[in-house]
Protein backbone atom coordinates (compact mmCIF):
# COMPACT_ATOMS: atom_id res chain seq x y z
CA UNK A 1 0.00 0.00 0.00
CA UNK A 2 1.50 3.16 -1.14
CA UNK A 3 0.34 7.02 -0.92
CA UNK A 4 2.00 10.49 -1.99
CA UNK A 5 -0.05 12.45 0.53
CA UNK A 6 -2.38 12.38 3.06
CA UNK A 7 -5.35 14.65 2.50
CA UNK A 8 -7.30 13.85 5.22
CA UNK A 9 -5.94 16.62 7.36
CA UNK A 10 -3.82 16.39 10.83
CA UNK A 11 -4.78 12.92 11.62
CA UNK A 12 -2.97 11.12 9.05
CA UNK A 13 -0.74 13.87 7.54
CA UNK A 14 1.35 13.23 11.04
CA UNK A 15 2.17 9.73 9.05
CA UNK A 16 3.48 11.61 6.17
CA UNK A 17 5.49 13.92 8.26
CA UNK A 18 7.38 11.17 9.70
CA UNK A 19 7.42 9.90 6.74
CA UNK A 20 9.29 12.80 4.71
CA UNK A 21 13.12 12.31 5.48
CA UNK A 22 12.83 9.17 4.08
CA UNK A 23 10.21 10.01 1.07
CA UNK A 24 13.19 9.89 -1.68
CA UNK A 25 14.02 6.18 -0.75
CA UNK A 26 10.82 4.80 -0.50
CA UNK A 27 9.84 6.34 -3.70
CA UNK A 28 13.33 5.08 -5.07
CA UNK A 29 12.44 1.43 -3.98
CA UNK A 30 8.74 1.53 -6.18
CA UNK A 31 11.01 3.07 -9.45
CA UNK A 32 9.38 0.97 -11.78
CA UNK A 33 6.10 1.34 -11.30
CA UNK A 34 6.39 5.01 -10.91
CA UNK A 35 8.30 5.61 -14.10
CA UNK A 36 6.14 3.69 -15.87
CA UNK A 37 2.80 5.56 -14.81
CA UNK A 38 4.91 9.04 -15.32
CA UNK A 39 6.03 7.94 -18.71
CA UNK A 40 1.85 6.96 -19.72
CA UNK A 41 0.98 10.27 -18.21
CA UNK A 42 3.77 12.33 -20.77
CA UNK A 43 2.13 9.96 -23.70
CA UNK A 44 -1.19 10.80 -23.26
CA UNK A 45 -1.56 14.65 -22.32
CA UNK A 46 -2.96 17.32 -23.57
CA UNK A 47 -0.64 18.67 -26.43
CA UNK A 48 -0.36 21.87 -24.93
CA UNK A 49 0.30 21.75 -21.09
CA UNK A 50 0.66 25.49 -19.78
CA UNK A 51 -0.32 24.39 -16.24
CA UNK A 52 -0.24 21.57 -13.69
CA UNK A 53 -1.49 20.76 -10.64
CA UNK A 54 -0.36 17.61 -8.83
CA UNK A 55 -2.64 16.92 -5.62
CA UNK A 56 -0.92 15.29 -2.48
CA UNK A 57 2.52 15.94 -4.38
CA UNK A 58 4.68 14.36 -1.68
CA UNK A 59 8.27 15.85 -1.55
CA UNK A 60 6.90 17.84 -5.07
CA UNK A 61 9.90 16.07 -7.03
CA UNK A 62 7.65 13.84 -9.05
CA UNK A 63 5.81 16.59 -10.14
CA UNK A 64 7.93 19.29 -10.78
CA UNK A 65 9.65 16.04 -12.95
CA UNK A 66 6.30 15.78 -14.83
CA UNK A 67 5.61 19.37 -15.27
CA UNK A 68 8.89 19.55 -17.16
CA UNK A 69 8.39 16.96 -19.37
CA UNK A 70 4.99 18.41 -20.34
CA UNK A 71 6.46 21.78 -20.62
CA UNK A 72 3.52 23.18 -17.88
CA UNK A 73 4.83 26.76 -16.77
CA UNK A 74 2.64 27.14 -14.00
CA UNK A 75 2.88 24.05 -11.29
CA UNK A 76 1.15 24.19 -7.99
CA UNK A 77 1.71 21.79 -5.80
CA UNK A 78 -1.28 20.45 -3.12
CA UNK A 79 0.21 18.49 -0.12
CA UNK A 80 -1.92 18.93 3.66
CA UNK A 81 1.74 17.20 5.25
CA UNK A 82 3.99 19.93 6.93
CA UNK A 83 6.74 18.57 6.38
CA UNK A 84 5.79 17.22 2.57
CA UNK A 85 4.86 20.72 2.09
CA UNK A 86 8.49 22.00 3.45
CA UNK A 87 10.18 20.15 1.21
CA UNK A 88 7.96 21.08 -1.74
CA UNK A 89 8.73 24.65 -0.86
CA UNK A 90 12.30 24.38 -1.05
CA UNK A 91 11.55 23.63 -5.17
CA UNK A 92 10.49 26.05 -7.82
CA UNK A 93 6.63 25.63 -8.34
CA UNK A 94 4.86 28.71 -8.22
CA UNK A 95 2.68 27.53 -4.93
CA UNK A 96 2.47 25.07 -2.48
CA UNK A 97 -1.04 24.28 -1.46
CA UNK A 98 -0.93 23.03 2.32
CA UNK A 99 -4.22 21.98 2.56
CA UNK A 100 -6.60 18.62 1.83
CA UNK A 101 -7.61 18.20 -1.54
CA UNK A 102 -11.09 19.12 -0.49
CA UNK A 103 -10.32 22.37 0.59
CA UNK A 104 -8.21 23.36 -2.47
CA UNK A 105 -8.82 27.08 -3.24
CA UNK A 106 -10.99 27.52 -6.30
CA UNK A 107 -11.64 30.99 -8.75
CA UNK A 108 -7.72 31.42 -10.36
CA UNK A 109 -7.04 29.89 -13.08
CA UNK A 110 -7.83 26.71 -14.46
CA UNK A 111 -5.35 23.65 -14.92
CA UNK A 112 -4.25 21.26 -17.81
CA UNK A 113 -3.23 18.67 -16.68
CA UNK A 114 -4.25 17.30 -12.80
CA UNK A 115 -2.20 15.27 -10.90
CA UNK A 116 -3.81 12.37 -7.96
CA UNK A 117 -0.98 9.68 -8.08
CA UNK A 118 0.09 6.81 -6.26
CA UNK A 119 -2.86 5.95 -4.42
CA UNK A 120 -3.96 9.28 -3.08
CA UNK A 121 -7.43 8.91 -3.19
CA UNK A 122 -7.23 6.29 -1.27
CA UNK A 123 -5.53 7.77 1.76
CA UNK A 124 -8.77 9.97 2.27
CA UNK A 125 -10.97 9.12 4.93
CA UNK A 126 -14.17 6.85 3.25
CA UNK A 127 -16.68 7.78 -0.24
CA UNK A 128 -17.63 11.40 0.82
CA UNK A 129 -13.97 12.73 1.11
CA UNK A 130 -12.86 10.58 -1.92
CA UNK A 131 -15.59 12.25 -4.10
CA UNK A 132 -15.37 15.84 -2.32
CA UNK A 133 -11.79 15.81 -3.78
CA UNK A 134 -12.79 14.66 -6.81
CA UNK A 135 -14.86 17.38 -7.37
CA UNK A 136 -12.61 19.97 -6.25
CA UNK A 137 -10.23 18.39 -8.88
CA UNK A 138 -13.00 18.97 -11.64
CA UNK A 139 -13.20 22.35 -10.55
CA UNK A 140 -10.16 23.34 -10.88
CA UNK A 141 -9.41 21.71 -14.67
CA UNK A 142 -9.48 23.33 -17.64
CA UNK A 143 -12.21 22.10 -20.35
CA UNK A 144 -10.00 20.37 -22.37
CA UNK A 145 -7.49 19.09 -19.62
CA UNK A 146 -6.57 15.57 -18.36
CA UNK A 147 -6.57 13.96 -14.69
CA UNK A 148 -4.39 11.54 -14.15
CA UNK A 149 -4.65 8.99 -11.26
CA UNK A 150 -3.76 5.76 -10.24
CA UNK A 151 -5.10 3.94 -6.83
CA UNK A 152 -4.64 0.96 -5.69
CA UNK A 153 -6.69 -2.42 -7.13
CA UNK A 154 -8.59 -4.67 -4.78
CA UNK A 155 -9.22 -6.75 -7.39
CA UNK A 156 -5.18 -6.91 -8.83
CA UNK A 157 -5.00 -10.90 -9.28
CA UNK A 158 -1.14 -10.24 -10.44
CA UNK A 159 -0.33 -8.60 -6.71
CA UNK A 160 -2.95 -10.98 -4.67
CA UNK A 161 -3.85 -14.24 -6.74
CA UNK A 162 -6.28 -15.29 -9.32
CA UNK A 163 -8.16 -17.55 -5.97
CA UNK A 164 -8.28 -15.01 -3.30
CA UNK A 165 -9.47 -12.26 -6.19
CA UNK A 166 -12.18 -14.78 -7.72
CA UNK A 167 -13.19 -14.66 -3.90
CA UNK A 168 -13.24 -10.89 -3.70
CA UNK A 169 -15.10 -10.45 -6.87
CA UNK A 170 -18.04 -13.09 -5.90
CA UNK A 171 -18.25 -10.93 -2.33
CA UNK A 172 -18.07 -7.57 -3.91
CA UNK A 173 -20.95 -8.95 -6.51
CA UNK A 174 -23.26 -10.57 -3.91
CA UNK A 175 -22.90 -7.86 -1.18
CA UNK A 176 -21.10 -4.49 -2.62
CA UNK A 177 -19.21 -2.30 0.59
CA UNK A 178 -16.22 -0.13 0.03
CA UNK A 179 -15.64 -0.90 3.60
CA UNK A 180 -14.04 -4.23 2.32
CA UNK A 181 -11.28 -2.37 0.98
CA UNK A 182 -10.27 -0.68 3.93
CA UNK A 183 -6.75 -1.52 5.28
CA UNK A 184 -4.29 -1.46 8.16
CA UNK A 185 -0.71 -1.70 7.27
CA UNK A 186 3.42 -0.90 8.59
CA UNK A 187 5.38 0.87 6.21
CA UNK A 188 9.35 -0.15 6.84
CA UNK A 189 11.54 2.98 5.43
CA UNK A 190 15.19 3.85 6.60
CA UNK A 191 14.78 1.62 9.37
CA UNK A 192 11.74 2.65 10.97
CA UNK A 193 7.83 0.90 11.09
CA UNK A 194 5.40 3.59 10.27
CA UNK A 195 1.94 2.98 10.81
CA UNK A 196 -0.69 3.17 7.88
CA UNK A 197 -4.18 2.93 7.10
CA UNK A 198 -5.24 3.26 3.15
CA UNK A 199 -8.14 1.70 0.96
CA UNK A 200 -7.98 -0.96 -2.21
CA UNK A 201 -10.89 0.30 -4.90
CA UNK A 202 -12.85 -2.09 -6.98
CA UNK A 203 -12.71 -1.11 -10.95
CA UNK A 204 -16.67 -0.10 -10.45
CA UNK A 205 -16.02 1.97 -7.84
CA UNK A 206 -13.12 3.95 -8.59
CA UNK A 207 -14.93 4.65 -11.55
CA UNK A 208 -18.21 5.06 -10.15
CA UNK A 209 -16.85 7.74 -7.83
CA UNK A 210 -15.01 9.42 -11.11
CA UNK A 211 -18.60 9.57 -13.26
CA UNK A 212 -20.02 11.22 -9.80
CA UNK A 213 -17.55 13.53 -9.81
CA UNK A 214 -18.48 14.94 -12.88
CA UNK A 215 -15.61 13.69 -14.92
CA UNK A 216 -15.67 11.02 -17.30
CA UNK A 217 -13.31 7.61 -17.44
CA UNK A 218 -11.10 8.49 -20.99
CA UNK A 219 -8.44 5.71 -20.80
CA UNK A 220 -7.93 2.69 -18.40
CA UNK A 221 -5.07 0.43 -18.16
CA UNK A 222 -3.53 -1.34 -15.35
CA UNK A 223 0.21 -1.19 -14.53
CA UNK A 224 2.17 -4.24 -12.73
CA UNK A 225 3.47 -2.85 -9.09
CA UNK A 226 6.47 -4.53 -9.34
CA UNK A 227 7.88 -4.27 -13.08
CA UNK A 228 5.84 -1.65 -14.55
CA UNK A 229 4.17 -3.90 -17.30
CA UNK A 230 1.34 -2.36 -18.82
CA UNK A 231 -1.85 -4.44 -19.38
CA UNK A 232 -5.58 -3.72 -20.94
CA UNK A 233 -6.93 -6.31 -18.06
CA UNK A 234 -8.31 -4.66 -15.04
CA UNK A 235 -7.57 -7.29 -12.88
CA UNK A 236 -3.81 -7.25 -13.62
CA UNK A 237 -1.69 -4.27 -11.80
CA UNK A 238 -2.57 -1.08 -10.23
CA UNK A 239 -5.72 1.33 -11.87
CA UNK A 240 -4.31 3.81 -13.36
CA UNK A 241 -6.61 6.51 -15.51
CA UNK A 242 -6.87 9.75 -17.97
CA UNK A 243 -10.07 11.15 -16.83
CA UNK A 244 -11.79 14.45 -18.47
CA UNK A 245 -14.49 17.16 -18.15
Amino acid sequence: MTAAGDLTGSAGASVYDALAPHYREYARERQAYLAAVDRYIVEHAPAAVESLLDVGAGDGVRGLELARSLGARRVVLCEPSREMAARCRQLSADAVWEVPAQDMPYGGRPFDVVLCLWNVLGHLAGRALRLAALKAIKRLLAPAGAVFLDVNNRHNAAAYGSLRVLARRLADFAAPDDRRGDAVFQWNVGGVNLPGTGHLFTPAEIEGLIVESGLRVADRIAVHYATGAYSASPFRGQLLYRAVP
